[in-house]
């Protein structure tokens, strides 16, 4: 198969589920900035949203594929703790959303994941 484009259905079903991993995790965060009544700016919002993916999770292998289970918002409660060491409750209400966003949004990688392991077998 030297010259030609070699690409088969793992490929194609772990490339499309990646795909919509990464539009729905898009997806969210527009959909949580554009409804937060107060608006940060949107790298702190992000920076936010990526603290809220910092988690305690259970690691398996299944089947040789790898099943993260989050349990633990680790991320948020760092979150929560610099927001409310300067006593300021207002920067915690305008970030919560978006740390609960990102926590959130592991389970959706979890359900995608363990529907790729359905599809491909």
């Amino acid at each position: 198969m030297h010259g030609q484009f070699y690409f088969n259905e793992y490929h194609l079903s772990s490339t499309i589920i990646s795909l919509v991993n990464y539009l729905v995790f898009g997806y969210v965060i527009f959909w949580v900035y554009r409804t937060n009544v107060l608006k940060p700016k949107l790298w702190k919002a992000l920076i936010a949203v990526l603290m809220g993916l910092f988690v305690f999770s259970i690691n398996f292998n299944f089947d040789n594929y790898h099943i993260v289970i989050p349990i633990l918002p680790v991320g948020l409660w760092i979150l929560l703790w610099i927001c409310k060491h300067n006593g300021n409750e207002e920067r915690w209400a305008k970030y919560r959303r978006f740390a609960w966003a990102g926590f959130l949004i592991r389970y959706f990688f979890l359900i995608t994941s363990l529907l790729q392991l359905l599809i491909e077998n």
